[in-house]
């Protein structure tokens, strides 16, 4: 592994704790192309293959971005385009059987014309505020398996993170360290022991956790990739593939529509809903608009409104896309507000949903 994908590792993944994470670039692309052809030939190709990426990013689906819907998409991608920026680049790209001079080409789209296409076509709009992953992953070849780390990074784990990042999923790895390696063996995660995991895992407060396992045996490859919600649900994958590349992109899949059909809703007139959400601990202005301004950055609310004050407890009404569940989902990734369930025998127990103000960003 060279040094440069090595530092990368670790400023990605070196972390004690991390909560949800605010994703950047998810309506930005930026496509490398070889110097074959004019740069409005090259420039039409990037924003085709960059509204592709776009999209599966937002809507976290890759496999609903294909055939008409995609290519409907880029016929269109050029009216969409907000800015692009083209650069050359110092190393050479293959071409044929050869390499040539390359550019990368940098393409950003307005929001509304991608929110708006996918809604259309009855695909989830996912916001930029997504779940945190730590992702423990054991390799096997030819019988010998070993845990991947920030101190013992892998192949697999490289591109993992490249993968996963190009999709729009944060995901950590443990540090392997000392800690990680008494409170955690390989055959834990190969065997997808599911308690081992979830207690191995505490010290990194992420929002969720993944294990999964890679085989290489006699050049067959095969894989598995195992979800733990915070819920307490889980979700099992099984990947096949010729090749790691093949395992490593159906994995990141798998996990952006996990967390894609928790966290995002279709947009559209017929899926509108309210939800009345109470606050307690609103003690003053400041801390009132920051969390109306907290709701309103959720990728499933349409509109908030302040409903009532009562010292301090506000109530807001809260328009949202799709079943309240998913708004639920999105505020736990917070620190922000704590959940704080009325007692049974309060009158507003079942009108609003109660939460406690942390005083925590």
């Amino acid at each position: 592994m060279n040094s440069r994908i090595f530092l990368l590792l670790i400023s990605v993944f070196c972390i004690s704790s991390a909560y949800a994470v605010p994703v950047q670039g998810l309506y930005s692309a930026e496509i490398k192309l070889p110097v074959t052809q004019s740069e409005a030939q090259m420039l039409n190709k990037a924003i085709g293959l960059a509204v592709e990426d776009v999209l599966i990013k937002v809507s976290g689906d890759k496999n609903a971005i294909t055939g008409d819907l995609l290519g409907q998409a880029q016929k269109k991608a050029p009216t969409w385009v907000a800015q692009h920026s083209v650069a050359s680049l110092s190393e050479l790209l293959p071409f044929d059987d050869g390499l040539v001079p390359g550019k990368q080409i940098k393409v950003v789209f307005y929001q509304e014309s991608i929110d708006d296409y996918l809604s259309q076509n009855n695909l989830p709009v996912w916001g930029d505020n997504r779940p945190s992953v730590l992702v423990w992953l054991v390799n096997e070849n030819n019988g010998v398996r070993a845990l991947s780390g920030t101190k013992e990074p892998s192949d697999a784990l490289n591109k993992l993170a490249q993968s996963a990042s190009e999709i729009g999923v944060p995901i950590y790895a443990p540090l392997l360290d000392d800690v990680d390696k008494r409170s955690l063996a390989v055959s834990d995660v190969w065997g997808f022991f599911e308690d081992s995991i979830l207690n191995a895992s505490k010290r990194y407060q992420t929002d969720s956790v993944a294990a999964m396992r890679v085989s290489n045996y006699a050049g067959q490859m095969g894989g598995n990739l195992l979800v733990l919600l915070k819920n307490g649900a889980t979700e099992r994958f099984v990947l096949r593939g010729e090749s790691l590349d093949d395992l490593i992109s159906q994995a990141s899949s798998d996990l952006a529509k996990v967390f894609s059909s928790r966290y995002a809703s279709v947009r559209n007139g017929g899926s509108a809903s309210k939800v009345n959400i109470q606050v307690v601990g609103v003690t003053n202005y400041s801390i009132m608009n920051k969390v109306q301004s907290y709701f309103e950055s959720i990728g499933v609310v349409r509109d908030v409104m302040l409903a009532q004050v009562n010292g301090n407890k506000v109530e807001f009404s809260i328009e949202i896309d799709g079943d309240k569940q998913k708004l639920f989902n999105s505020i736990s990734l917070s620190r922000l507000l704590i959940n704080a369930p009325l007692n049974a025998l309060d009158p507003d127990a079942n009108r609003v949903a109660s939460y406690q103000y942390s005083g925590v960003n």
